[in-house]
């Protein structure tokens, strides 16, 4: 017995999480009879039923099956049409059902009474809000100026509701059926009354300067009074048959009244979207530069897109009816409200972007661009919700959950990478303007200044951040591609484990490569060179105009543009760094003052000083070195200066033209090379052999 006890809690311990001592202890309790019962229970449990295979004939059945279904009850449906002439009486019996029809009519001027004083409440409250408004002058951007807008109707939107419900009970002690009317109704004037606030503040038939879309006046008002008209149509049907469901006209007329109200708002909406196709599709591309191939083609296809969900919508919500399911109306609706609006919505805040990209303000322009990710999550959990899909299914629920919930992590991933990636960026982008302009700024580039052949190095910051940012892209990219593998079911260990081997076999294959990668980030470790900066590596030289994972491009002073892998690189001379030494040579004839010579050059490297193009240029002032070589010619007078790197030779310009005002001044001549012709012999030659050995003395002489 002890042994079937023990087997008993070895099986109860295998297939039930025991947590707790108490469940021990009531394992314990149990006499060996029961033990028994217990274990023979456990073992005559019939096995789980294993899923049935696919089975094409059977499942061409059951499609066979719901297509009679469906034909059977569209035809019990639309056969009730017959009943729609009796519709109004059945309501009106309904209603007056155990009173006089006096009774509701004075329920019908009570509510109207009710919403009119809801109504001019509503309008006094927004009037006065709009009054505190106009006083305030911070709000100065459309998304400042369309949120207060919001926000003061959906307060006279609350305003309405409270005020004609007070209204109703205090005025009014009414039936239970006239309560129930009362606020199907109510709910009808106020979604309409939402609505048209909403449309208002967006489309701005009155103001272009406050119109969110960019649209005329013409289309603005056009979509406007199209989006009342079907939603006044709407609301209004769709609440008439809530009413006449509450008070008990069921069955097929009520569907097919639903049917027919749901039809025309169908084509309501259709219309208002064809009309406004081109209205539309402008909006998406106007104040975009440049815009996409992905972005025409939305702007070209949405509106078609649109017009076919619509309908498309109305026949499943039509067939699930004929199905004897549950149709969500207001799901459907609440689609295609955000089909209509995302590609506005979307629209402007890439103009914000856009407008933002100029500007110094990083962070707005961030929180614009995350702002279109958050608005595509909010439009996929508001879908979600509507039509009551669970963004959390397990691994329980059936396919269409489980890869809905795959979708679902797929597109939080690429949302947030995004946003992350929009985040560096739009800093890095910010932060390369910046130092470009300051790059400009210290090499004058915009006074039309002539290229130097070694021009003044990018700051480090400047090197590395293009490189930064591409990681940061290789990296996200990375992530959202293992994450989304993850989500799909695939197991992402032995990727990695194979990514890990492929890795090894490229390592030992190409080494060359492997060198190249490692060398060249030691050389941008230790700051070997920038962008901008003139180097020269012995096969070649130039200035450094891009650097990647395994190479950089130089581009040579005569325009060459060489690219050199990081691996052969042994010697790197940068004539970029820190400062310039530049010395310039002159020849005066041999009977030139040497100490007058010294003394012009000195009072020219004082003048060179204070010349305003150049003075902030000098870190050693121009001076002279003297005489430092004697040729046939006359005395090599050497000079020199120091100076940044990348502006002595735009001094030496200067220099030169000193030098040559400060000598012709006082009479110093340059020296130049001179053949001197001795003719030896009598005296007697005659003129034409003087005049010819003159003439070939003169054509020697290099003037």
């Amino acid at each position: 017995m002890k042994f079937l006890s023990l087997v008993l809690a070895l099986v109860m311990f295998v297939t039930i999480p025991l947590s707790s001592v108490a469940a021990n202890e009531d394992l314990s309790r149990l006499s060996d009879e029961q033990v028994r019962e217990l274990l023979l229970g456990m073992l005559e449990e019939p096995e789980a039923e294993p899923e049935p295979a696919f089975n094409p004939a059977e499942t061409a059945y059951r499609i066979q099956q719901k297509f009679t279904k469906i034909h059977t009850r569209a035809g019990e449906i639309l056969g009730a049409y017959r009943e729609l002439p009796s519709l109004p009486g059945a309501w009106w019996d309904k209603m007056t059902n155990g009173r006089d029809g006096r009774s509701f009519g004075i329920f019908v001027l009570t509510f109207l009474f009710c919403v009119g004083v809801g109504l001019v409440a509503s309008t006094f409250t927004r009037r006065r809000l709009n009054q505190i408004a106009a006083q305030d002058t911070q709000a100065t951007s459309h998304a400042q100026k369309f949120g207060g807008r919001i926000v003061r109707h959906l307060i006279s939107v609350l305003v309405l509701v409270v005020t004609a419900t007070v209204c109703f009970f205090v005025f009014y002690a009414s039936d239970p059926r006239d309560r129930t009317l009362f606020f199907f109704y109510l709910a009808a004037v106020t979604i309409i009354h939402f609505v048209t606030g909403a449309s208002r503040a967006m489309f701005e038939p009155r103001d272009g300067a406050l119109r969110i879309p960019n649209m005329t006046d013409r289309d603005a008002g056009g979509f406007h009074r199209s989006i009342l008209t079907a939603t006044a149509f709407g609301a209004f049907g769709f609440f008439s048959c809530a009413s006449f469901a509450a008070i008990g006209i069921n069955g097929d007329v009520h569907d097919l009244l639903l049917l027919i109200v749901g039809l025309v708002t169908t084509l309501l909406l259709t219309y208002a979207v064809w009309r406004h196709a081109d209205a539309v599709s402008n909006d998406i591309l106007t104040g975009t530069p440049n815009p996409s191939l992905l972005r025409m083609q939305i702007a070209r296809f949405w509106p078609m897109i649109t017009c076919f969900a619509i309908p498309a919508m109305f026949f499943g919500l039509s067939m699930s009816v004929f199905l004897g399911g549950l149709p969500l109306y207001g799901a459907a609706l609440i689609s295609v409200a955000i089909m209509i609006l995302l590609p506005i919505g979307e629209a402007a805040l890439s103009r914000a972007v856009t407008k933002l990209n100029g500007t110094n303000q990083i962070s707005m322009s961030i929180v614009a661009r995350i702002s279109r990710i958050v608005l595509l999550f909010l439009v996929i959990v508001i879908l979600a919700t509507s039509w009551r899909v669970n963004l959390l299914a397990t691994g329980d629920d059936g396919l269409s959950s489980q890869v809905f919930k795959a979708l679902t992590n797929i597109t939080a991933m690429i949302a947030v990478a995004y946003a992350v990636w929009q985040v560096i960026r739009v800093f890095v982008d910010q932060k390369i303007a910046e130092e470009d302009a300051l790059y400009k700024e210290q090499a004058g580039l915009g006074d039309n200044e002539e290229v130097e052949e070694i021009g003044l190095g990018m700051s480090r910051m400047r090197t590395l951040l293009p490189l930064l940012r591409r990681a940061a892209m290789i990296i996200l990219f990375t992530l959202v591609t293992l994450v989304s593998l993850s989500s799909l079911g695939v197991n992402t260990g032995p990727l990695l484990a194979g990514a890990g081997v492929v890795g090894l076999a490229v390592g030992f294959g190409s080494q060359a490569l492997v060198k190249d990668v490692v060398s060249g980030f030691f050389f941008l470790l230790e700051d070997a060179f920038r962008l901008g900066e003139y180097i020269d590596i012995g096969k070649a030289k130039g200035s450094v105009e891009a650097i990647s994972v395994r190479s950089l491009k130089l581009r040579h002073h005569r325009g060459a543009l060489n690219t050199v892998p990081f691996g052969s690189i042994d010697v790197i001379e940068n004539f970029s760094r820190d400062w310039a030494i530049m010395k310039l040579k002159v020849r005066v004839p041999f009977e030139t003052d040497l100490n007058l010579v010294r003394k012009l050059l000195k009072k020219a490297g004082q003048e060179l000083s204070e010349v305003d193009a150049i003075k902030d240029d000098f870190l050693q002032p121009f001076k002279a070195q003297g005489a430092v070589e004697v040729d046939d010619y006359g005395f090599v007078i050497s000079t020199k200066f120091m100076s940044k790197p990348g502006k002595q030779f735009v001094i030496r310009r200067y220099a030169f033209q000193a030098m040559q005002d400060a000598f012709e001044e006082n009479g110093i001549p340059f020296s130049r090379p001179r053949v001197r012709v001795v003719i030896d012999g009598d005296n007697d030659q005659s003129d034409p052999a003087r005049a010819a050995a003159g003439g070939a003395a003169l054509t020697t002489s290099t003037p």
